[in-house]
């Protein structure tokens, strides 16, 4: 019993050292292989040419605005001054609904939706769109006693589901100039 205490707590002596080396390896592994985190929080400031090149156009509504607002500072955070080589046009429709209903009838929570298309042209007279998607975000918020409540909870959601549309049009934009530049 003795023999297998004593093996025991030199296999975890060990143990430690090889799980730091295990993590080292396999991080220069994915640092080797041009691996970059699609997702991720990455350097926000970071300048890319290819999406400052990215001209938006004016979306109709209060959600749209901001989506454009968005879009423009995360394609361009320096404010370089570049040649429009692209045209994105948006289009956005929003509505919203009861989700929720209290016993006596009245909405407990409401759900707004937001459902757009997006084209890229290439600037100067491109009639056939280089980028096509759609995007689609549901949001839900409590509709309170107070009228004040539900138009702050209202805007409130209006304004995440615009920084999630702009984050996932940002991210399909990044990828076609990924795939692009991979191409050539």
């Amino acid at each position: 019993m003795k023999g297998a205490l004593i093996r025991s707590e030199a296999a975890k002596r060990r143990s430690p050292g090889i799980r730091p080396a295990a993590i080292l390896l396999a991080c220069l592994a994915l640092a080797g292989c041009g691996f970059h985190p699609l997702y991720g929080q990455g350097d926000t400031e970071e300048f890319d040419a290819d999406l400052a090149s990215v001209a938006i156009t004016p979306i109709a509504e209060r959600v749209g605005q901001i989506v454009a607002n968005t879009l423009r500072d995360s394609f361009n955070p320096t404010g370089a001054k570049v040649p429009q080589r692209y045209v994105l046009t948006v289009v956005l429709a929003t509505s919203v609904g009861d989700y929720a209903i209290r016993k006596d009838g009245t909405a407990s929570r409401e759900l707004l939706a937001v459902n757009g298309n997006f084209n890229m042209f290439e600037a100067g007279g491109g009639e056939r769109p280089v980028l096509t998607g759609s995007v689609r975000i549901n949001d839900s918020y409590d509709v309170g006693e107070s009228e004040y409540s539900v138009i702050v909870a209202n805007n409130d959601a209006q304004a995440r589901a615009a920084q999630e549309i702009s984050a996932d049009i940002r991210t399909r934009v990044s990828l076609y100039f990924r795939r692009r530049a991979a191409k050539s």
